[in-house]
């Protein structure tokens, strides 16, 4: 069996500049509306930080409803439903976010992250790479990005990684054991290729 440490989000909302920009334009043309919308992105951000997603959530659709432009919206939202196991609509707003700014890495790999809980392995696998190619090699991209590739086989690959995680974090005990697994289900594979 092998054994997956699917890291979870950071629970830390990523701001972005783009936000608080919006904020200063939309204060300056519509007083009224700005103090909403802040308003209803602060309780947003503080319902999700106390853990009342279902909260957040309402928060989140409210703010888009007003400004559908923001990816970090979309982003934030996404996170609010990977939290609740929604990963369908997670997928949604990331790919939402990512349409707004294609450069969001950390949306890739919650997107990965995502997509792997569905068990869409190859997609995650294209999302951990869009990850890495934005915001270099880590730990946890790699490490994710290794267990799917097992998890279609593709054993080569999955060693390769799980290596490059032990040179980051030689004590990654899951990393070593599912290195030792890969080895072992590419003889395996091996073998059963040449008996054909």
């Amino acid at each position: 069996m092998v054994v997956i440490e699917m890291l979870r989000i950071d629970r830390r909302v990523i701001k972005m500049v783009a936000l608080g920009a919006a904020l200063v334009a939309v204060v300056g043309a519509v007083p009224a509306a700005a103090e909403d919308f802040e308003d209803t992105v602060e309780a947003a951000e503080r319902a999700y930080d106390e853990g009342r997603l279902e909260d957040a959530l309402e928060y989140y659709a409210a703010a888009v409803a007003i400004d559908d432009t923001l990816p970090e919206l979309f982003y934030n939202r996404g996170n609010v439903y990977y939290d609740l196991s929604r990963y369908q609509e997670a997928i949604e707003d990331y790919s939402a976010a990512l349409e707004l700014d294609g450069d969001i890495g950390q949306a890739y790999f919650n997107r990965g992250n995502a997509r792997f809980m569905l068990e869409d392995y190859a997609e995650a696998v294209e999302d951990y790479d869009e990850a890495i190619a934005r915001e270099g090699e880590d730990r946890e991209t790699l490490y994710n990005r290794a267990t799917a590739r097992f998890r279609l086989q593709e054993y080569r690959d999955a060693i390769e990684d799980y290596r490059i995680v032990l040179e980051i974090d030689p004590d990654h005990i899951n990393a070593h054991y599912n290195l030792g697994l890969a080895h072992v289900r590419l003889a395996e594979q091996l073998e059963h290729a040449e008996n054909d």
